[in-house]
Parts: structure tokens; C-alpha cells; sequence
């Protein structure tokens, strides 16, 4: 854009970055506000296989605490366990694979912020049938949660 009056091509452009700025920031602090409503609340989702069966468990929740010290809790606790099995884990992706009596848990915590993170974690569904109000991936949710001294609850689905 050229103008006859080079200054006001400057105005426009200052305007213009004060129009982003002033949007970008209330933006920001609302998904702020958002998450720590919904913080420790573990929603979870069943997928079940081509016969109607349940065959993947899976269960996220956002925490008010630093993703590195998250995944950090994940694998002190597998270390603990001695039935767990890690099959791999990746500390720059925070990502974290483990076997426990046959059933495999993959665990990925995602950085929402500098102090929020989000613990999504998968697992196989038990094929015994067992039923019950809290799945293997909600479990794992509420170890990390206990160990992190965090309040988490199961949220309604």
C-alpha cells in the first residue's frame, strides 16, 4: 500500500497491531479462565471394535501443573510398579508407553501453558468383560493425580 503520506501508512499499521493485540490477549486469558474450570475433571471415551465390544478406554484431564513435572510423575510411578513395563518413552514429546498384565497404556501429556497441562492416556480395553465406573486409562489419571497431590474427579460423560 502507497501513500501519499508515508506517516499514516505507520498509523495504520500501529492501529492495526494494537486492533491484534487488544483481541489476542482477552482470547488468551479466557482459555486461561476455562481451564482452570475444568481442571481435574477426567472425562473418558470408550471406542468400541467392529462386534460392538469395547476395545480402547481412553481418559484425558487438564491439570494446573508444569507438563515436564507431569510426565516426570508418569514415569516415577511406572518405575515403582513393578508389574509396569515401559515399552518406550520420549521426554521431548512427553510421551510414554507401558504394558501392565498384557494390557498396554500409552500416556501423552500436552503443555497448554507455562503452569497447565493436559494428560490424555489410552489403553486396551479389558477383554474379560469387566465393567466398571472408572476405566484403566481414568485409573492411571487418578495415580498421577494422587501422587501430584492434585484433586481429580470423574467427570460426567
Amino acid at each position: 500500500m502507497t501513500t501519499k503520506y508515508p506517516s499514516l501508512q505507520t498509523v495504520y499499521f500501529g492501529l492495526l497491531l494494537s486492533l491484534l493485540l487488544l483481541v489476542s490477549e482477552p482470547a488468551c486469558a479466557q482459555w486461561i479462565f476455562a481451564a482452570k474450570h475444568i481442571a481435574g475433571r477426567i472425562n473418558q471415551l470408550t471406542q468400541d471394535d467392529q462386534n460392538g465390544k469395547p476395545a480402547v478406554q481412553m481418559a484425558t484431564v487438564v491439570l494446573n501443573a508444569q507438563a515436564n513435572n507431569v510426565y516426570a510423575t508418569a514415569i516415577n510411578l511406572a518405575n515403582q510398579n513393578q508389574a509396569v513395563t515401559i515399552l518406550s518413552q520420549d521426554a521431548s514429546n512427553l510421551e510414554l508407553k507401558v504394558s501392565e498384565n498384557n494390557k498396554r497404556v500409552t500416556l501423552k501429556v500436552i503443555p497448554l501453558s507455562n503452569q497447565t497441562s493436559e494428560l490424555m492416556i489410552s489403553a486396551n480395553a479389558p477383554s474379560d468383560g469387566e465393567a466398571s465406573s472408572a476405566s484403566i486409562a481414568a485409573n492411571s489419571i487418578l495415580k498421577i493425580c494422587n501422587q501430584m497431590n492434585k484433586k481429580c474427579s470423574l467427570g460426567a460423560n
